[in-house]
C-alpha cells in the first residue's frame, strides 16, 4: 500500500510555449539582469561546481548513518559524486550529483538522475558549518535510501521552465529544466508575446498589483503553512503573476493565527504574525524590505535593512539600545523544524526576542502537535476536499490517528471526483481494513487519471491479493513505469510474476528494487529464495 502524497502535475508543458526565458530579457534590461543574476533566487539551481559558489571538502565528506550505512562525497571529473556502502553486505555503489538545488546561502541539496528519473541525494552541503551531512529527513532512515523522487512541485520553486515527462512522477526530459534559478517570468509573467509586441503585451509589475495579487507572487514559493494543497486540476505551473494564488493553491494554517514552528519557507506567514504587519496592513509586504533585483553586500546589510525599519520607526523607538543592526536583534536567525545544521531568519519580527538558548530549544522541538483546527491562510474558506487533503498530509507526515480520522471525514463529505482526492480517500479506507471500498475508489481514480501512480499500484496490490493476476500485473507494471522506485509495488510485481510462472520476470522486478533500495531486506530474502528455487 503506497501513501499518496504526490500532487497533480498539470500545465508545465503547455505553459512552456508562452515563455521566452530570462536571456531574452537581458538585451533591454542589462543592469537589472546583471544585478539579479547575482542574487540567491537567480542561483537556486544548476550544475554543481559551475558557478562562483564552492562547497568545502575539508571535513565531513565521509559519515556513518543508521546501522552500518556509510556515505562518502567526493569530487569527480569537474563535478561531484557520492558513494554509498552497507557494512557486512555486498552493497557498494556511486551516483553522480547531476544538479544542485538551493542557492548556498544556507546550503544545497543535490539531485541525481537514473534513466531520466530525478531523485534527491541523501547528502547535502550546509554552508554555515561548511560541511557535508545528511539531507533533511534522511537522519531518520534506517536503510540506504536512494528513492526520494524530485517531483515538479518540489523543483518548481528552485528552477524555471521545467521539462517533466507527462504522466510520470519524477521523470524529465533532458535537461530537467531550461533555466537554473528563478527566472524573470516567474514574477513578471510569460514574455513571448511581449517580445513580439512590447507595446501590445505588457509585463506584470508586482508592486503595481492590488495587495492580494501582489503578495501572491512571493507566496507561491514562500508560504508553506501547516499544509499546502493544490486545487483540483491546478498546479504552480497554472499560476501566472497577477493571479490570486488561492485560486491555485490552498495554504492551511492553525486557526487562531497563533505562533507556528519556523520552517525553511515560512517567511510569509511569519511576517503576517508580526506586529509590524498587523499595524501596517497592506502597506507592508515583502517588497517593502527586499529589492528583488539586487541583494545588499554583506557589509551593507545592517545599514540597508535599518533604513527600511526607519521608514516606519524612529531610532528612539528602540528600547533595546538602538544599535545599528535592527534586523540582527528583531529578526533573529533560528533553527527550523524541517532542516538541520542551518538557521533561517524569523520574519515575525519579535519586539523582545527570546534568549538564543530558549529560541533554539523551541525551534528544535518536534513539529508534531495535537490536532487543532485548520483555516485558509487567505482567500475563501477551504472546501471539504482541500481540508481533507490537508489533514491527510499532516496525518502521513506526523502519524497522528486523529488527523487520519479528520481527513477521512472531510473527504467523505467532499465526495471528490478527481484522482488527487479519490486516492487518499481510498488509502484511508484500506488502512482501516475496508478493502472493497478502497478497491472501488482506486478504480474510479484510475479511470479519472490513468497516470495516477498510487491508484495503479494500490489497486494492483488488492487484485493480487484476490488472485486476479491478469489484472494486477499490468497495473503494477504501469505504476513502476511511471515511478520505478516504489518498493512495495515492485515486490508485489515480483510475487505476481512468480505466481504466474515467470521467475525471470520476478527476478527483474526484484533487481529493480535494489537500484533504489539497495539493502531492502524483503528483496534480498525473496531474491535468495528465488535463486534456490530455480537452481
Amino acid at each position: 500500500m503506497v501513501a499518496a502524497l504526490g500532487l497533480a502535475a498539470a500545465g508545465w508543458l503547455a505553459a512552456e510555449e508562452i515563455y521566452a526565458g530570462s536571456a531574452a530579457c537581458a538585451p533591454c534590461h542589462q543592469a537589472i539582469s546583471r544585478s539579479y543574476g547575482a542574487t540567491p533566487m537567480a542561483r537556486s539551481s544548476g550544475r554543481p561546481a559551475a558557478g562562483p559558489f564552492r562547497e568545502s571538502f575539508a571535513a565531513n565528506v565521509v559519515f556513518q548513518v543508521a546501522p552500518g550505512v556509510r556515505y562518502r562525497v567526493f569530487q569527480e571529473d569537474g563535478g561531484y559524486a557520492f558513494a554509498f556502502a552497507k557494512e557486512r553486505m555486498p552493497i557498494r555503489g556511486e551516483r553522480r550529483l547531476d544538479y544542485f538545488i538551493g542557492s548556498g546561502a544556507a546550503g544545497r541539496s543535490y539531485a541525481f538522475s537514473v534513466e531520466g528519473f530525478l531523485f534527491q541525494a541523501p547528502v547535502s552541503y550546509y554552508s554555515q558549518p561548511a560541511r557535508w551531512d545528511l539531507s533533511p529527513g534522511y537522519e531518520r532512515d534506517q536503510t540506504l535510501n536512494l528513492a526520494r523522487p524530485i517531483t515538479p512541485e518540489c523543483l518548481e520553486c528552485h528552477a524555471s521552465r521545467l521539462q517533466p515527462v507527462p504522466g510520470a512522477a519524477n521523470r524529465y526530459q533532458q535537461p530537467p529544466f531550461l533555466e537554473g534559478g528563478i527566472g524573470c517570468e516567474r514574477c513578471h509573467g510569460p514574455g513571448r508575446q511581449h517580445l513580439a509586441s512590447p507595446q501590445a503585451a505588457g509585463m506584470v509589475n508586482p508592486a503595481r498589483l492590488e495587495p492580494g495579487r501582489r503578495d501572491s507572487v512571493c507566496a507561491q514559493c514562500h508560504l508553506t503553512g501547516a499544509a499546502r494543497v493544490l486545487k483540483a486540476g491546478r498546479s504552480l505551473a497554472t499560476f501566472r503573476p497577477g493571479d490570486p494564488l488561492w485560486n491555485h493553491v490552498v495554504s492551511l494554517v492553525w486557526a487562531g493565527g497563533g505562533p507556528s514552528d519556523l520552517k525553511v519557507t515560512s517567511h510569509f506567514e511569519k511576517l503576517w504574525q508580526s506586529r509590524c504587519k498587523k499595524a501596517s496592513g497592506d502597506r507592508l509586504w515583502c517588497g517593502s524590505c527586499h529589492e528583488a533585483h539586487r541583494q545588499p553586500a554583506p557589509a551593507e546589510r545592517a545599514a540597508y535593512y535599518r533604513s527600511k525599519c526607519l521608514g516606519c520607526h524612529q531610532a528612539p523607538d528602540c528600547k533595546g539600545g538602538g544599535g545599528p543592526d535592527c534586523a540582527g536583534c528583531h529578526m533573529p536567525k533560528d533553527p527550523v523544524v524541517d532542516a538541520q545544521h542551518t538557521v533561517y531568519t524569523d520574519h515575525s519580527i519579535p519586539r523582545r526576542p527570546l534568549p538564543p538558548s530558549v529560541r533554539t530549544s523551541a525551534s528544535s522541538a518536534s513539529p508534531g502537535r495535537a490536532p487543532g483546527a485548520l483555516a485558509a491562510f487567505w482567500g475563501p474558506a477551504p472546501e471539504a476536499r482541500d481540508l481533507g487533503l490537508a489533514w491527510y498530509r499532516l496525518a502521513i507526515e506526523q502519524d497522528q490517528e486523529g488527523s487520519f480520522t479528520r481527513a477521512r471525514d472531510q473527504l467523505e463529505r467532499a465526495k471528490p471526483t478527481d484522482a488527487a482526492g479519490l486516492v487518499p480517500l481510498a488509502f484511508l479506507h484500506e488502512r482501516r481494513g475496508n478493502e472493497e471500498r478502497a478497491r472501488s475508489l482506486y478504480e474510479r481514480a484510475h479511470r479519472a487519471d490513468p497516470s495516477q501512480v498510487e491508484a495503479a499500484a494500490n489497486l494492483g496490490a488488492i487484485l493480487l491479493r484476490r488472485g486476479r493476476l491478469a489484472e494486477a500485473i499490468p497495473l503494477l507494471e504501469e505504476a513502476l513505469s511511471r515511478q520505478p522506485s516504489l518498493e512495495a509495488a515492485a515486490l508485489n510485481l515480483a510475487q505476481a510474476r512468480l505466481r504466474g510462472g515467470d521467475p525471470a520476470g520476478a527476478e527483474r522486478a526484484l533487481r529493480q528494487i535494489l537500484e533504489h533500495h539497495p539493502d531492502s531486506a524483503n528483496t534480498w530474502m525473496l531474491l535468495s529464495g528465488l535463486r534456490r528455487a530455480t537452481r
